[in-house]
């Protein structure tokens, strides 16, 4: 088994094996580190092992567990070669290694020259000392200045509005105009990286869930959670995190005296006598400082205000923040710490300072361009070499039109990226101040060129007085305070595991940029590093950016991918800005927002859809939830069989000979109201303001009872209408005939579709409209020949009985599948009029699928989650008793606690094609597929996504199928390079672009293994 080198900076998130991992590897398929990890394993528990090894624990105490413990270990030790040169050897050998030597002289030189070179370095990196004296609270302070920390927390910025971009820009300007403004002059703005806090995510999911109970042999839950940290883990995820260092006005000089002295003392501070001297003057630093802040209480009260309004919204740093931006500070170029944000109770004194030089070990080489970083996180060795960009030269830059924010344009890169920004504000009257003497210099060259010299000057200088003059003219006409000028210094850091890969990420992230923005790899790397630590002065004054804070704000360092949660199911990866996990509490919008549970999913077939529902069903019923599937075409079923699911699943079969005859009664399907529900109950607050409680909620109950009746005769009028040819729909009496049956049967549960034949016949036979006898005679046949078709055995119950199914759910059934096998539903584009009767009926069958469905879900206790699946939803759009079903879903999911999963090829089936049954306003969540570039159908998904048309969302939908060029000749097709489809996912207002990959879910390989419906099934392995 390989090891990691103490050099491999990503170890810390992967499972510690250096093959080198293919592109995109198929969801199903075993990473080779896993595959290798796996194999290592199983040779490692093949050796015996020793007497004393204890038992094995229960496998639930491991849920928490980072990664798997298999390949996990400790790099061995690696001996580094020591600068110094081996004493020679006396003697003859000497000699003649010394004649030998007079050959090469220039050698020798530039060993002792390299050596010297070294030493050199490593005496000034050990003279160097953090200037940082000591933290309080929020507030860092060095012997010259005190800086008051805050911390911003990411926003939101993909899938907006641009008007709301450009004003989440201006917003931020204000609050750097109102700094300026308040008397701010500097500051420090730090943007650190976290990992995503997966551990939390399984702790969370656990308390969140009513796990299913573990099958022997199958996948337990404690392994789930582990291989889902694992696949988590896989990609690196952090989330960001920007602090705001806002320089206080200038220390007085007794507290300066004090912080330098109580520096000089901490060497003797554990001498008896002289260390308490040490502490009675740190005491008296601490005190110096304290006073100090009292002073400017005011000054820090409105500088917290500016900073917590609209814009930033930042908060006082808390001691755990402070703690992390410390130590990250201090360790850069090592892994991120494992857990995230440290905890700690702040209030650093001078000796605690002083152990952050001794968190890492720098080396330098002169002529590299890059910062060795040695140090141990989480027990291991880890060795990065750190390179630190500087922002150069910038051409206009048109945000938010048509650009990301400049300092998110690496993000996509994967790249955990740390920003040092070193920021002096200017107020209106510096800034013409310097403009004025700027112009006044520029004349004064003119004037040499012109006068004194008789030649004609640079157009250069016109240029640049021109715009002296311009940006003068836009300070004194301003009055918004987005003219506020600022001087800044913007450094990014970039680390590698070796210093060929450093150099490879630096060359990636300048072409990133370019050729808008110049990324300028300085000399000094090592003072450039330190400068990203807390109090630490600027390392040089090269590539001083100049810009009002418009132009700064438009960065936005902080936004990033946010949607979902951190306690709900896995849905894929983020893929607009930094990819994450996007996870989702399926009953959010039912405990927490009080809003439907309806959510749309749209897209053309192939694109996914149905393996991504299958999914979270999937994660929904494991995690304790009942589940109700519609498959019509039946692949869905292998869920039920899955080891897990092993005695808590069913597979009912709607079509078939395995069909139960008169399973999908209208009459039946449709329930009655329970007058013992909460809401028939008389001591409901809805019945307080009646006269008499007990007949408000016997009325209502009533009222219940005869809607349902009156449910019951639409839906079977639309079932018999379906059956129909619409050359017979179109006769002028057929809706007649239909409904004075239906009529005449009634709309109690006793009642079956045969009987509503029956009376049809009676109106062929007695009716004294003859126009009527004779459309009722013919739809008579028409409807009777259906009836005999095998398909309808399950719609017609045998005749003697009515075709009761159980009333009952059995609660031990978590997940029921409902398929239809043999169904043939009528082929995309034909016309109608062309079908035959066996794909006619295909349409009253899902009709009436889905409504068994929905009594399946609703007939469960109400406080209990529900997850049900629904495919096919374009044939509940074309009758008005399916159009009432979405509609019932859509506002009746909130109070039973359903998550309606409902696909459909086409947004229109949730907005009304004539404009009426619109449900987007229903839809709190929504998840768009590829829409195979159809422009209609992409207008009808941003409406249903809440985006506005003609803005570029259009082309963005355009592209959601899978990524390279999909064709079939062989030497060209590369849609195989990305396998994972992609989605645009609404949860409340934010709006994402996800990647369904589950490529290292290997632990659910037999769940895709199931889901997979492709009609030519590969092995296992292969994109799902």
């Amino acid at each position: 088994m390989t090891l990691h080198p103490d050099n491999e900076i990503a170890a810390l998130f992967d499972p510690n094996f250096d093959e080198p991992e293919p592109a995109i590897v198929p969801p199903g398929a075993l990473p080779p580190s896993w595959a290798a990890a796996m194999a290592a394993n199983r040779a490692s528990t093949s050796r015996p092992a020793p007497a004393a090894a204890p038992a094995s624990a229960p496998v639930r105490e491991l849920a928490w567990s980072q990664a798997p413990e298999i390949g996990l270990a400790t790099p061995e030790a690696t001996s580094t070669p020591t600068s110094e040169a081996e004493p020679e050897p006396t003697g003859k050998g000497n000699q003649r290694r010394k004649k030998r030597n007079k050959n090469t002289p220039s050698d020798a030189e530039f060993t002792r020259q390299s050596t010297s070179a070294k030493k050199r370095a490593d005496r000034q990196r050990k003279a160097v000392r953090l200037e940082l004296a000591g933290v309080e609270g929020n507030i860092t302070r060095t012997r010259r200045q005190s800086t008051a920390w805050f911390v911003q927390s990411p926003g939101p910025w993909n899938m907006r509005p641009v008007g709301k971009q450009r004003r989440y820009i201006q917003n931020e300007g204000m609050v750097l105009a109102n700094l300026a403004e308040s008397g701010v002059s500097g500051m420090h703005r730090r943007l650190v990286r976290t990992p995503w806090p997966v551990r939390q995510w399984a702790q969370k999911h656990d308390a969140w869930a009513e796990p299913i109970p573990d099958v022997p042999g199958a996948l337990s839950w404690a392994d789930y959670l582990r291989g889902q940290q694992h696949a988590m883990l896989w990609g690196n995820p952090t989330q960001k995190g920007r602090y705001w260092g806002i320089e206080l006005p200038k220390r007085s000089a007794m507290a300066q005296g004090l912080d330098t002295l109580g520096q000089w003392l901490v060497p003797v501070i554990d001498m008896p006598l002289l260390g308490k001297i040490a502490e009675l003057v740190g005491k008296w630093a601490r005190n110096a400082f304290l006073g100090e802040q009292k002073a400017i209480a005011d000054h820090l009260a409105t500088i917290e205000r500016h900073l917590s309004g609209e814009g930033v919204n930042a908060k006082p740093a808390t001691p755990a923040e402070m703690d992390y931006l410390l130590l990250r500070s201090a360790t850069l170029g090592l892994p991120l710490d494992a857990e995230g944000v440290i905890s700690g109770g702040g209030g650093w004194e001078e000796s605690d300072v002083a152990t952050l030089e001794d968190l890492t070990n720098l080396e330098l080489t002169p002529g590299d361009g890059y910062t060795t970083v040695h140090g141990q996180v989480g027990g291991r060795n880890y060795t990065g070499y750190a390179i630190v960009l500087t922002v150069g030269r910038m051409a206009p830059l048109p945000i938010p039109e048509k650009m990301l924010p400049w300092q998110v344009l690496g993000d996509p890169s994967g790249e955990p990226l740390e920003w040092s920004e070193r920021i002096k504000l200017k107020t209106k009257s510096q800034t013409v101040r310097n403009l004025r003497r700027l112009t006044s210099k520029i004349e004064a060259q003119f004037d040499h060129y012109t006068i004194e010299h008789d030649q004609v000057p640079p157009q250069e200088l016109a240029e640049q007085h021109a715009l002296a003059r311009q940006v003068i003219s836009d300070i004194e006409e301003d009055h918004s305070g987005l003219s506020v000028r600022t001087e800044g210094w913007y450094r990014v850091l970039i680390v590698g595991s070796t210093p060929k890969e450093a150099k490879e990420k630096v060359s990636m992230l300048q072409e990133m940029y370019a050729p808008r923005i110049r990324l300028e790899q300085e000399h000094g790397q090592y003072q450039l590093l330190r400068e990203f630590i807390p109090g630490e002065p600027l390392a040089n004054i090269a590539h001083c950016r100049r810009m009002n804070v418009e132009a700064l704000s438009s960065g936005m360092a902080a936004v990033g991918d946010r949607i979902g949660d951190r306690t709900g199911v896995v849905v894929g990866q983020t893929a607009s800005i930094a990819p994450r996990p996007a996870v989702w509490d399926l009953f959010a919008a039912h405990e927490k927002k009080h809003k439907s549970g309806l959510t749309p999913i749209v897209a053309v077939p192939g694109s996914g859809k149905t393996f991504l529902a299958g999914v979270l069903v999937y994660q929904a019923v494991r995690a304790g939830a009942y589940g109700v599937v519609l498959d019509p075409s039946g692949p869905l079923k292998k869920l039920a069989q899955l080891p897990e699911f092993r005695g808590i699943a069913e597979v009912q079969a709607l079509t078939g000979r395995t069909s139960r005859p008169g399973s999908l009664n209208p009459y039946r399907v449709i329930i009655d109201p329970r007058r013992d529900d909460p809401e028939y109950d008389a001591t409901s607050v809805d019945y307080q303001d009646d006269p008499n409680p007990q007949a408000a909620a016997q009325g209502q109950y009533e009222a219940d009872m005869r809607a349902a009746n009156a449910e019951r005769i639409s839906v079977a009028v639309s079932v018999l209408k379906m059956m129909l040819t619409p050359a017979r729909l179109e006769h002028e009496w057929t809706e007649t005939v239909l409904a004075s049956a239906a009529n005449m049967v009634g709309g109690e549960r006793h009642h079956n579709l045969r009987e509503v034949l029956d009376a049809i016949e009676r109106i062929a036979k007695e009716d004294d409209n003859v126009d009527l006898r004779s459309c009722a005679k013919s739809l008579h046949q028409d409807l009777a020949m259906m009836s005999d078709l095998a398909e309808a055995r399950v719609l017609f119950p045998e005749r003697g009985t009515t075709g009761d199914i159980d009333d009952i759910i059995n609660d031990r059934i978590r997940l029921t599948v409902l398929t239809m096998p043999g169904l043939q539903l009528p082929p995309e584009g034909t016309d109608p009029s062309q079908w035959t009767p066996q794909q006619r009926m295909a349409g009253p069958l899902m009709h009436m699928a889905a409504w068994l469905a929905n009594r399946l879900v609703y007939e469960l206790p109400r406080y209990e989650r529900k997850v049900l699946f629904l495919d096919e939803n374009k044939y509940l759009e074309q009758t008005g008793a399916g159009r009432t079903l979405n509609l019932r879903i859509a506002r009746d999911s909130r109070k039973y606690k359903v998550r309606a999963l409902v696909c459909s090829q086409l947004p229109d089936d949730y907005l009304g094609v004539d404009g009426t049954d619109d449900k987007s306003a229903l839809t709190y969540e929504v998840i768009i597929g590829d829409l195979g570039g159809n422009a209609h159908a992409i207008e009808g998904a941003l409406k249903l996504l809440n985006l506005p048309i003609g803005e570029g969302y259009e082309s963005l939908l355009a592209n959601l199928g899978g990524g390279g060029e999909d064709t079939l000749d062989e030497d060209t097709n590369t849609d195989h390079l990305d396998q994972a489809r992609r989605f645009i996912v609404k949860m409340a207002d934010d709006i994402e672009l996800i990647r369904s990959d589950w490529t290292h879910f290997v632990h659910l390989a037999h769940v895709f293994d199931a889901l997979d419906s492709r009609a030519t099934r590969a092995a296992m392995g292969h994109a799902v």
